[in-house]
């Protein structure tokens, strides 16, 4: 045995890290019939790996792995808003991508606990640090170590962090004694199924990622337009399932220093975000886990926000970016959003992009805003 599990929570806890648990590399072969479910009923997100074995299998992704050590590290950022000198259209961004990126928060805790590994035991051995980014089904090994347990809405919800909580695994190729799961179950209470504003969670533990919110502010291209008026003020995920749910009423805040940088507030002025340069971006939202998306599927997500808000500061901006975005996605949901608002500047602007927008979705999409009532 590499380690005892009473003595690696001794190492983890040194670093900061209170949330640790081993669970064996066994395959999760009993998994199986509930992602085939998935893929037979085309759930499956281009984000995600669609070949079972991948998912079920930590030798796939580390050879003659044998152990499994997973991570749960609270979000940093709570409830930060910016300080404004006047009224203006906010939007609302998830926890989970307030402050800088959770992914490196886990790589670098993960890094600190392997190397102490390594000094206590003198040992090598081979591992992998993995976040989010795996093909593994993280939220069950994570249960699986006595970690938390899975709520109906499909989140892992840890005892003292809830569902605000970034998940990590380390897979290493040596013995540690695992743990056992958590006793504690889902109180099937049904509160994260009714408050779904899109009815994304279809049953218990079943979850429609095409009618997600969460998945939905992630996924590039064309906001499904029947969709549009749920989003309200969201720009990035959606924690409406998780705020609901009793088991996160009394969490307890991270206990990491807070970082004194918030890249992204709790509720983001919209207007800024519309002209931010590249450079800007860069220094701000790419930091944080919304970066990868790009600032196009932000600033979309924006616009829809702006429309759903229906602010008349926001006409000026939006039928600016109606007539010169060089984006068609940024130009076709401008005109939607122009339609929400409906006064003379926008049915004006409207009628233009109807004439002459070279793309015809922009032309189908600034007709149907000008005939909606």
């Amino acid at each position: 045995m590499l380690i005892s599990s009473s003595k690696l929570k001794e190492l983890a806890a040194s670093i900061g890290v209170d949330q640790i648990g081993v669970t064996s590399a066994d395959p999760l072969d009993y998994m199986q019939e509930r992602l085939q479910r998935r893929i037979n009923e085309e759930k499956v997100t281009p984000f995600e790996e669609n070949n079972p074995a991948l998912r079920l299998s930590p030798a796939h992704l580390l050879k003659h792995c044998r152990t499994i050590i997973t991570l749960v590290i609270p979000y940093q950022a709570a409830d930060h808003r910016l300080p404004l000198k006047e009224d203006q259209p906010l939007g609302k961004v998830a926890r989970c991508a307030r402050s800088i990126d959770y992914h490196r928060i886990v790589e670098v805790k993960a890094g600190e606990l392997i190397g102490k590994i390594k000094r206590k035991t003198a040992s090598s051995f081979n591992y992998r640090v993995l976040s989010d980014r795996s093909p593994l089904l993280e939220r069950e090994l994570t249960r699986n170590s006595g970690l938390g347990l899975i709520g109906e809405n499909c989140t892992l919800i840890n005892p003292r962090y809830g569902s605000y909580g970034a998940l990590g695994t380390i897979l290493i190729d040596k013995y540690i004694e695992p743990d056992r799961a958590t006793k504690m179950s889902c109180e099937g209470c049904g509160r994260c199924r009714e408050v779904c504003p899109t009815g994304a969670l279809e049953e218990p533990y079943i979850l429609n990622p095409y009618r997600c919110l969460s998945y939905l502010t992630q996924a590039a291209g064309v906001f499904p337009r029947e969709l549009r008026p749920f989003l309200g003020r969201q720009i990035y995920g959606c924690d409406t399932c998780q705020e609901i749910c009793p088991h996160n009423e009394n969490v307890i805040s991270s206990p990491f220093k807070e970082s004194a940088f918030f890249f992204l507030p709790a509720e983001p002025p919209l207007l800024p975000l519309l002209r931010m340069t590249r450079k800007e971006y860069e220094l701000t939202i790419n930091l944080t886990s919304a970066g990868w998306r790009g600032k196009t599927t932000l600033q979309r997500n924006a616009v829809i926000a702006l429309g759903n808000i229906k602010d008349p500061a926001a006409v000026r901006p939006l039928v600016n970016l109606l007539e010169n975005d060089f984006r068609p996605v940024i130009r076709l949901h401008a005109a939607w959003a122009l339609g929400r608002i409906r006064d003379k500047k926008s049915l004006y602007a409207l009628e233009k992009s109807y004439q002459r927008d070279p793309e015809a979705g922009v032309k189908s999409e600034a007709k149907l805003a000008l005939e909606q009532q």
